[in-house]
């Protein structure tokens, strides 16, 4: 695991957010699902952040 150490899983969500909106607003079809694909990363590091914190949280 790596930078889902450094950031919330908010931090990640509010980034998949601001790739969708980009992805909405985008007219080429690649670039678009390039955007989305990009977001559901950010979605991925925020799980992944989560459980990083669950696993803290337990350790403490």
């Amino acid at each position: 695991m790596g930078i889902e150490r450094n950031y919330s899983p908010k931090y990640f969500r509010e980034r998949a957010e601001e790739f969708r909106a980009k992805a909405a607003n985008c007219e080429h079809n690649q670039t678009k699902e390039t955007l989305r694909r990009v977001a559901e990363s950010y979605d991925d590091l925020a799980r992944r952040a989560e459980r990083v914190r669950t696993v803290k949280d337990e350790a403490d």
